[in-house]
């Protein structure tokens, strides 16, 4: 009898997604030291590793960078990983099963917020202080994409970001040179070494092009399991 491949396949991967929804909050307990996305990656990568998840997609996560199939390199200086373009398209095809299982929504609510929400509002809340300076975010990335080619980007680089999420933070000492964005109150209270790290998330997701379907993602799952935060994020605000 002929068997899609295509097909098991991604059955497989769709059981696999709402198994690993359903037993997240018992997943890789040792990664309850971690914080932030660090905990939410480290719980994923104990049941499904990089090499794993390119099979299951069928295509390369990485497009170029120091990273292979089997780990990731974060402390290359003159390189960093390039998502393919396809990547967060397909992981959007497959990560919210509930979209269209009432039940298995149900079952995942309590456990988004008490173990995914923090952090997906971490990455929204930079994501939207960044992108409400077009023209300072794509300067940054260009700027951190030409320092890793030239391989000058220094190990510190990043700290500048510490207080990104400050009503003071500002890339000029003067007022009328420094870039403007939209502050909400209550963001500096997010952890700053987070704050920075995912200030770099973004720029390299510029950098590479993907930063708008990583963003849709991102989207979906706020607007299914955090309608309300969303809405009160994207309300018009003033500077």
């Amino acid at each position: 009898m002929f068997v899609d491949k295509t097909i098991e396949r991604e059955t497989k991967f769709r059981d696999l997604v709402e198994s690993t929804w359903v037993q997240f909050p018992k997943l890789g307990l040792y990664c309850e030291k971690e914080i932030s996305y660090h905990k939410v990656f480290c719980k994923i990568q104990t049941i499904l590793s990089f090499r794993k998840l390119s099979e299951y997609l069928d295509i390369p996560i990485f497009e170029s960078g120091p990273h292979t199939k089997y780990y990731l390199e974060l402390n290359s200086s003159n390189s960093f990983g390039h998502y393919h373009p396809e990547f967060p398209i397909k992981l959007r095809e497959f990560l919210l099963p509930a979209k269209t299982n009432k039940t298995l929504y149900t079952i995942t609510l309590p456990i988004y917020e008490s173990s995914i929400r923090s952090t997906a509002r971490e990455f929204f809340i930079v994501y939207q202080k960044l992108d409400s300076n077009p023209k300072f975010f794509r300067k940054e990335a260009d700027r951190y994409l030409m320092l890793v080619e030239e391989d000058r980007l220094d190990p510190y680089y990043l700290d500048r970001f510490i207080l990104f999420l400050y009503p003071a933070f500002t890339d000029n000492e003067d007022p009328e040179e420094s870039s403007r964005f939209v502050y909400r109150k209550g963001d500096e209270s997010i952890d700053a070494q987070i704050v920075k790290e995912l200030v770099g998330f973004w720029l390299r997701r510029k950098a590479d092009g993907t930063d708008t379907d990583f963003i849709l993602g991102l989207v979906e799952l706020l607007k299914l399991y955090d309608s309300e935060f969303y809405l009160n994020r994207t309300a018009q605000s003033s500077n």
